[in-house]
């Protein structure tokens, strides 16, 4: 039977995590919004992926963090582990970029491999 799984997450600001999602190049929609499960069950959430197969994927503040939300029985666009795993690859990457910008840093290049990410910075 499928059902809504909620999953505790480290992050903790809405800006970042919008960056993690647009740097996957998926479709958000802000605010109080309802995903889709199975049978056409709904929930709300305070921000909105969408997928391509119309069972989304959904972020709910709890307290001072967001839990991810779906029906990953129906989701098929992503495995719950694979989409966990790169937003908050990408969420750590937007976070220590702003923190180092903060210490007068400025990224100069940056390179990937596979799921490193590796910057140059220089003192400005």
């Amino acid at each position: 039977m499928s059902h809504f799984s909620r999953l505790k997450t480290r992050i903790v600001d809405l800006l970042f995590l919008k960056r993690a999602l647009a740097d996957m190049e998926l479709e958000v929609v802000e605010g109080r919004a309802k995903i889709r499960g199975y049978l056409g069950r709904k929930m709300t959430v305070d921000l909105k992926v969408r997928t391509p197969d119309g069972y989304d994927i959904g972020f709910i503040k709890n307290g001072d963090t967001y839990e991810v939300v779906a029906d990953w029985d129906m989701v098929r666009a992503f495995s719950q582990e694979a989409f966990v795993k790169e937003v908050t690859r990408r969420y750590a990457y937007h976070v220590v970029k702003d923190q180092l910008e903060g210490q007068e840093f400025q990224v100069v290049e940056e390179q990937r491999q596979g799921e490193t990410v590796s910057l140059t910075l220089r003192r400005m």
